[in-house]
């Protein structure tokens, strides 16, 4: 989680285990590096400066960032998209193991957990096209994992094509 979303998580762990949620025993699929679902809430966040510093300093064109806090998807990143424009997100990183978890036994829908978490994308960059694959590996170089997520479009809005289908977000 990485410091985003708490308020639903927290909620929805709290009606699972109680007040006492953050002591109940993680069981997710990377549940050898967590002990309790506090422990899963608690990972530290990922820096991403010395990675944009990184790209800035190969000269690479950055036309936008977004930081994927609270707030989800695709609401951070519509903030960098010019009025009018929008995206096709068809290639994103898997959510992590505890959000998919907790989206299970939560019974939280793909819709309401890429609205409000992540969902194992905490950073989206914007470049030309011609630089997208520099820029991946510029990322790759600096030790941050990296690929492109999709495409810009004349369409308002963000569209996620993930796993669980297709969400539209206006």
């Amino acid at each position: 989680f990485r410091s985003n979303g708490y308020s639903l998580a927290r909620k929805t762990l709290q009606r699972l285990f109680g007040d006492n949620w953050h002591t109940a025993p993680y069981d997710g699929t990377d549940a050898d590096q967590y002990a309790t679902w506090g422990e899963a809430l608690l990972a530290p966040s990922l820096i991403y400066a010395p990675a944009l510093t990184a790209v800035l300093d190969a000269g690479l064109p950055l036309r936008g960032a977004a930081h994927i806090t609270g707030g989800g998807v695709a609401d951070n990143f519509k903030r960098v998209l010019k009025n009018g424009l929008g995206a096709v997100l068809d290639n994103l990183f898997a959510p992590l193991p505890p959000m998919q978890r907790l989206c299970e036994i939560g019974g939280i829908s793909p819709e309401t957990a890429y609205l409000y978490w992540n969902m194992g994308n905490g950073m989206l960059l914007v470049t030309a096209p011609e630089a997208a694959e520099a820029l991946v590996q510029q990322l790759a170089q600096s030790g941050y994992q990296a690929q492109l997520a999709g495409y810009l479009t004349a369409e308002a809005g963000v569209t996620l094509r993930v796993a669980a289908g297709e969400l539209k977000y206006a």
